[in-house]
């Protein structure tokens, strides 16, 4: 009787452990799926360990029928069984939690991601519109969800200089300029505003550093030539011309720039 007893559980703990392993297995395979699932159909509030208990005991309801000869053969055995079983269907619920949370990171930041762009998208709109208004709510709303985006802190600068509220216009580029120091269109922007509040050399300053960011971009050098050319530094103004005759010789404004400068003092 003792040797049935012991084959009969060897028996038992192998058909349970094989299960809970295939279990497992599947599980594992179903993981991609598991990750791609819709979060938005998910409840908010599951109540994950009681699913996990419900579930094991119904399997463990369903091997108790069909291991009636294990039961009798000792008790100690089955509940080695049935805790053993309990653990592996323990690790198997954790993973399914564990994709089910990486899931949600992931729709969190995808659905940010498409909140961000439509909000730039909507400002930008009604900043052509000229609803400077309603297009600033849109900037700040978008800051919210990426607190750290030059472009749209650029964004929101060039509407305060377009409204000539120029104190606000230079502490937001300035911001902008700290979260990405080597981009030229920022620092250029903070040229305008000097430009917009007559301070020529501050201007030239700003103009002079998005040049040696860009320094074929004949934007900029239109800037700069400007700036030499209200500041009154012809030197300045001469070699910003040259470099922009190297950079756009076809530029139509060159006569007219030339003869500007060789009217300075």
């Amino acid at each position: 009787m003792q040797i049935i007893s012991i084959i009969l559980f060897a028996l038992g703990a192998a058909l349970v452990t094989a299960g809970a392993a295939a279990a497992v297995y599947a599980l594992i395979r179903k993981l991609p799926t598991v990750a791609l699932i819709d979060i938005r159909t998910l409840p908010v509030d599951r109540a994950a360990k009681k699913k996990e208990e419900i579930i094991a005991d119904r399997i463990m309801r369903k091997l108790a029928a069909r291991s009636a000869p294990l039961k009798k053969a000792g008790s100690a055995a089955w509940i080695w069984l049935r805790e053993r079983f309990r653990r592996l269907a323990h690790k198997a619920f954790e993973l399914e939690r564990r994709s089910e949370r990486l899931a949600r990171k992931q729709w969190d930041a995808l659905t940010a991601a498409t909140r961000l762009h439509a909000l730039m998208r909507e400002g930008d709109r009604l900043a052509k519109e000229d609803k400077s208004v309603e297009a600033e709510k849109q900037y700040i709303e978008a800051l919210s969800i990426e607190q750290k985006n030059p472009k749209l802190y650029e964004k929101l600068g060039r509407l305060y200089l377009r409204n000539k509220q120029y104190d606000q216009a230079r502490d937001t580029f300035r911001f902008a300029s700290r979260l990405s120091p080597n981009d030229a269109s920022v620092v250029a922007s903070l040229g305008e505003v000097a430009m917009a509040r007559e301070e020529f050399a501050d201007a030239i300053t700003y103009f002079q550093h998005a040049v040696s960011l860009r320094p074929r971009s004949p934007r900029y050098l239109d800037f700069l030539l400007e700036a030499c050319i209200a500041g009154n530094d012809k030197a300045c103004a001469r070699e910003a011309y040259f470099q922009l005759v190297r950079s756009n010789p076809g530029n139509a404004k060159l006569p007219e720039l030339d003869r500007r400068i060789k009217g300075m003092a």
